[in-house]
């Protein structure tokens, strides 16, 4: 019985003796802030737990890869050496994925562990900005970047322009961050293409196209689009016609640019899908005036004008799109105006039958169109335009003419949009002059907007510019400014502006409506 109990005795304490002879490293421990962290960024790692044993044995903080070999770690800092808060603070790796802080004893032995990620930054909101989300072709933008760090710009971090739709590995580089000016800024010209294009910014160069997701920073998109035609560009001569019907079409406002990369128009019923629309005619072989005749659709029906800046692929007609004026094929007659009609030209006729419609003209005047419009008939169509903007009744004051007894000229001179030839008279007979109707019409515009800015520069060169008066000249440059009265075009895209030359009636009611047509929202 004795032997039994020894033998039970001396198995214990073998048991006991090989387990305690097991090194015990359980209470030693490191933590990390957090578990992501972007390339160069502060690492903190706190250690804890250790004995001074340990300590004195060497133990230290060693990082790499995830699934290296402890004997391959790199070593940081031992403990010893750290300050008294056991905080470890290295930098963030440059190269992306997932690492593996240990904590090792002298004899490299593992102790405790932690992973953290190393991340790109992805872009916060305002970081990258374009100058305009929408551009024309070749226009002047430019990009501004910020949100990279000094490790990332320094390693090579850089953006690339390309369309929407290309893969990410094809973004190409266009210039590295290090390159740009102080303020983070690059100038470029906009691409010669319409569509939806990106500027993409990486956070480091790239070496391989795996990695191109891997270090993609934000982008920020613009659209490449044709002008937008402005009220009175797209004019058609009747906006209802019988079925194959004589119409003229004037297009203004493209640039020459868009002209001569085949900017044209089409004809299409109003509910056909954009991409549909066929080419009816390119505007660069309009006739002087930009005015083009054709032959309305021989089906009753719903219509539309569509003008596009450019003959693309019909996939970016949307982009090329300048504007659309809808029109209306009927079997029956119109109460509208065809060109010829009084003499009524072409390039008119869409205006004129806008003025009858919102109501900008007189019966006087609907006659004999090329007759040269008087200044009392003149005045009785700016008294409608300023009653038209204002949404008044314009008064007539009192009388100091002995030559008329116009309520109309009563009320535009009470309004001061025109004065007497005289004290005493008016000459509600005379002829009105290029300069001088610029002049009436711009003293309508004002007394009916009286917050109205009232300047401008002529849009192009004037070749007869000195022969302009200069009473007339601010008038003249404001109206040429808003589109509203243009001129003679000379052969190198110059113009005569003909001042001294009188208006015929078309011609000023044509002038009513596109400043209606301007400043109607105003």
């Amino acid at each position: 019985m004795k032997k039994r109990t020894l033998s039970i005795i001396l198995a214990l304490c073998l048991v006991m003796s090989a387990f305690f002879s097991i090194p015990v490293f359980a209470s030693g421990n490191i933590t990390l802030e957090k578990t992501e962290y972007t390339t160069g960024e502060k690492v903190r790692a706190t250690v804890s737990g250790l004995t001074q044993s340990e300590i004195d044995n060497n133990a230290a903080v060693y990082y790499e890869k995830q699934g290296t070999r402890y004997e391959n770690f790199e070593c940081i800092e031992y403990v010893m050496y750290l300050p008294a808060n056991n905080v470890c603070e290295f930098d963030a790796p440059r190269e992306l994925g997932t690492y593996e802080v240990a904590l090792l004893d002298g004899d490299m032995n593992h102790i405790a562990s932690a992973t953290f990620k190393v991340v790109v930054p992805r872009a916060k909101e305002g970081d990258i900005k374009i100058s305009k989300p929408e551009v024309k072709l070749n226009e002047p933008m430019s990009v501004t970047i910020k949100g990279l760090t000094k490790e990332m710009i320094d390693n090579n971090a850089h953006f690339g322009i390309c369309k929407a739709n290309e893969k990410l590995e094809n973004s190409g580089e266009t210039e590295f961050i290090m390159y740009l000016p102080t303020d983070n800024t690059y100038q470029f010209k906009a691409p010669s293409e319409f569509g939806k294009y990106e500027v993409r910014v990486f956070s480091s160069g790239i070496t391989n196209t795996n990695t191109h997701e891997a270090v993609f920073f934000g982008s920020v998109s613009f659209d490449v689009v044709s002008s937008k035609a402005k009220p009175g560009d797209i004019v058609l001569s009747k906006t209802s016609v019988q079925p194959e019907e004589k119409m003229t079409i004037t297009v203004n406002g493209l640039t020459q640019g868009e002209i001569d990369n085949n900017a044209f128009f089409g004809v299409s019923a109003a509910n056909e899908k954009l991409e549909n629309t066929v080419v009816t005619e390119y505007i660069m072989n309009f006739k002087i005036g930009n005015v083009y005749e054709f032959t309305a659709p021989y089906e009753p029906g719903n219509y539309e004008v569509r003008v596009l800046c450019a003959n693309v692929d019909p996939s970016l007609y949307s982009y090329a799109l300048f504007g659309t004026v809808p029109f209306t094929v009927t079997g029956a007659q119109t109460d509208e105006l065809a060109a010829g009609t009084e003499g009524l030209s072409t390039w008119a006729a869409g205006e004129v039958n806008q003025a009858v419609s919102e109501n900008l003209v007189t019966d006087k005047v609907l006659s004999e169109f090329p007759r040269n419009i008087t200044r009392e008939e003149f005045c009785e169509l700016a008294v409608l335009l300023y009653e038209k903007l204002t949404g008044r009744k314009a008064e007539a004051g009192s009388n100091p003419f002995t030559d008329t007894k116009n309520p109309e000229v009563l009320k535009a001179y009470n309004l001061g949009i025109v004065n007497g030839t005289s004290a005493t008279t008016f000459s509600p007979n005379a002829d009105v002059t290029r300069e001088q109707i610029s002049a009436m019409l711009f003293r309508a515009l004002q007394t009916a907007m009286p917050a109205l800015q009232a300047t401008g520069e002529f849009k192009v060169n004037v070749l007869d510019q000195n022969e302009i008066s200069s009473w007339a000249m601010p008038a003249v440059k404001f109206m040429n400014s808003k589109g509203i009265i243009n001129g003679t075009p000379a052969s190198d895209g110059s113009v005569y502006f003909l001042p001294k030359n009188n208006t015929t009636r078309e011609m000023a009611i044509a002038l009513v409506v596109r400043a209606f047509n301007v400043f109607s929202s105003f």
